[in-house]
């Protein structure tokens, strides 16, 4: 027996029923089991890339998906959380004025929306594959429809068949002949043909829909509709209880993946962060403050200790351009915040550049990022961007009234201020190099703040060792919370991991 639980964080659910049209207002609950199956490949793909998987071959971490995939191919049952149909309406300007209707499932964030195999049986290593794949779901339907999903345990996933309370009932199956349909509607789910086998399965779910249209497939081969059942007032709009603030769970990482025509260099890693906090402000609701975002408390008065909001840009591929943000706020995001994150538009850049999109991969706290290059441990680091030097390196004799306060002197105690340790060692290095391109001195960089017209004393570059392994992010100096003094752990240790 298998059980997945599903989360909408944003309490939306975007998706619109195969074969229907976005302006139809039709919406698709439950959610169809052949768009799980196939956003379990695109993560699969997205969230753990391999040369193998990318020159289209074959190796055990695929062979154990199609394994996967073909266990959860048959019927699911579900356990649906009340909800309600809601829309949005959008107006075209460049085409006169054409209205388009984004229907969508409004649930409360905190309920839950369960799946339920009861003769699935996955072995340990596909299981823990599984559970992986859920964990960098991030989003299912459409990009707004942010979600969390985890695999259950097998005792949690009998106790949803052995407990008849409203709170754990599963209330849509398929239909059968002999079902009474007295207080249910019934809806058709596209499902996966029973026929097919792992290795077809697979190949059918890798099908882009563009290419379906192309070949004029009206559906997807290999698939097939069954008809479910569901309680007939399941989208009535109900009155919610308002989220229990000690029951929530704290946030404290959001990670992105940047996309565009023209990616930004890592010289801009500077503006292209104030730029993203920026477009995250603009797009928060609500009236409340929101000290992570700002870094200011209620009265205006600057916060102390870095606990506030700090955008990370980069290069995760090293070809010398940003590809990833990340939003670190040790103090965490509340509701408002993680509202924001969830719909971050996309990015303008200055001189007319190509905006940037952003697509959502995660939302947890630092452990549940720990593959992230900028969160991992290492005695060995190395900067990414240019340490800007918080105040003039002043190299007097050593003595008062003018001590000697060098680069070295300052990155030493600005690691101190930050509770890490001294490091063993400290090497200066003079760019940002990569195996891709020439490397970038520090004068390339941007390090004037684009409002304030504020900037560091001078840029500095290190190769820092410590005496044992140091856990990330390290981010130190001027410009700290918008992607300078960024470093990462060296490429040969962090290859080793």
């Amino acid at each position: 027996m298998l059980a997945i639980r599903m989360r909408f964080l944003a309490g939306r659910f975007h998706a619109t029923p195969w074969g229907h049209h976005v302006n139809e207002g039709v919406v698709e609950y439950p959610p169809s089991l052949w768009r799980l199956l196939r956003s379990l490949v695109a993560t699969f793909y997205r969230a753990f890339p391999a040369p193998a998987h990318e020159n289209g071959g074959d190796n055990e971490a695929v062979a154990q998906l199609k394994s996967i995939l073909a266990k959860l191919s048959t019927p699911p049952e579900y356990h649906l959380p009340n909800a309600a149909i809601a829309h949005t309406r959008h107006y075209d300007q460049a085409n006169d004025g054409v209205k388009f209707f984004d229907t969508f499932i409004s649930v409360n964030p905190t309920d839950e929306l369960l799946w339920l195999w009861r003769d699935a049986v996955l072995n340990e290593k596909e299981r823990e594959a599984l559970a992986k794949l859920l964990a960098a779901l991030g989003t299912f339907g459409r990009a707004e429809a942010w979600c969390e999903a985890e695999l259950l345990s097998e005792e949690e996933a009998r106790s949803l068949t052995a407990t008849p309370s409203d709170a754990t009932r599963l209330n849509s199956q398929p239909f059968t002949a002999n079902d009474s349909l007295a207080g249910l509607e019934t809806m058709r789910l596209l499902l996966p043909d029973a026929q097919a086998n792992a290795d077809q399965l697979f190949e059918m779910l890798k099908i882009e829909t563009a290419t379906m249209r192309q070949q004029k497939h009206l559906e997807p081969e290999g698939s097939c509709w069954v008809t479910y059942t569901r309680p007939q007032n399941i989208l009535q709009p109900r009155r919610s209880k308002p989220i229990n603030a000690k029951r929530e769970r704290r946030y404290t990482v959001a990670r992105f993946a940047l996309s565009s025509s023209v990616l930004p260099l890592v010289t801009d890693a500077m503006p292209f962060a104030e730029t993203a906090r920026f477009a995250l402000s603009r797009c928060r609701a609500g009236n409340s403050y929101s000290p992570a975002l700002t870094g200011k408390g209620g009265d205006g008065v600057p916060l102390a200790g870095h606990e506030h909001a700090h955008f990370f840009v980069t290069d995760e591929d090293e070809d010398g351009r940003l590809d990833h943000l990340t939003v670190y706020a040790p103090c965490g995001f509340n509701r408002d915040d993680v509202g924001a994150l969830g719909q971050l538009p996309p990015i303008k850049r200055y001189k007319n550049l190509p905006k940037v999109r952003t697509v959502l991969l995660g939302l947890g706290e630092k452990g549940d990022f720990k593959d992230a290059l900028i969160f991992r441990s290492a005695k060995r680091w190395r900067s990414m961007t240019p340490f800007s030097l918080p105040r003039f390196a002043n190299r007097g004799g050593g003595k008062p009234p003018r001590p000697r306060d060098l680069p070295e002197a300052q990155l030493t105690r600005e690691l101190r201020n930050r509770g890490l340790p001294e490091p063993v060692k400290i090497i200066r290095v003079d760019s940002y190099r990569t195996d891709k391109r020439p490397p970038f001195r520090w004068l390339e960089f941007h390090t004037r703040r684009l409002r304030k017209e504020t900037e560091g004393h001078g840029l500095a570059g290190f190769e820092i060792e410590f005496l044992e392994p140091v856990a990330g992010p390290i981010a130190l100096g001027f410009g700290c919370h918008f992607g300078l003094g960024l470093f990462a752990p060296v490429k040969d240790e962090w290859k080793e991991l």
